[in-house]
């Protein structure tokens, strides 16, 4: 019997442990755009609303050539960035439900999402894709997080992030992507 898989949802997780990365300088950085409400968007009704501008910074290269290698390596495909924010989420707070793509301009619209977590209190939240299979529809996928994780999974996906449950902020930064096949 031929198979064929015409369709698949793709999620990747890990952690990275091959190169020592200042993940103060990160959550500062991070944390700067927070404060000075330096917002994606300020118009309160989008989800951008909650995300937050930051300036750039050198050791960020580093986090991205690592995923980048990691990715190309392992799966054949090149990421290549089109938007990156922080994301700040205090104690009791939780993420929007929502996907990372434009339905009225899907060329436009990038191929990835991968979100690093920066600073997470332990056993403080999920990482939660939802995803119909087939007529099995209304799925969730639940990933707990920790310090020093990154999750790429399709922009088509819808996500969220569970409701900190520490007396901590939890920091994050999320990067869109677009990918070709490396030959």
């Amino acid at each position: 019997m031929l198979q064929k898989v015409l369709s698949q949802i793709d999620l990747y997780t890990d952690v990275v442990h091959t190169i020592k990365l200042p993940l103060d300088e990160y959550r500062v950085k991070l944390l700067e755009g927070f404060v000075l409400r330096n917002r994606m968007s300020n118009n309160s009704k989008t989800h951008a609303y909650e995300d937050y501008r930051f300036r750039s910074f050198k050791s960020l290269a580093f986090f991205h050539d690592y995923v980048r290698d990691f990715f190309r390596l392992d799966y054949n495909k090149v990421l290549i960035i089109k938007e990156q924010w922080g994301n700040i989420y205090q104690p009791m707070e939780r993420s929007p439900t929502r996907n990372l793509i434009n339905p009225l301009n899907l060329h436009e619209s990038p191929d990835y999402v991968y979100i690093y977590c920066v600073d997470v209190a332990p056993d403080s939240c999920e990482f939660v894709m939802e995803y119909d299979d087939n007529r099995r529809a209304n799925r969730s996928w639940h990933i707990p997080l920790k310090t020093n994780q990154f999750i790429i999974f399709p922009a088509t996906q819808r996500y969220f992030i569970t409701k900190n449950k520490s007396d901590n902020m939890n920091v994050f930064l999320t990067t869109t992507a677009d990918y070709k096949e490396y030959k």
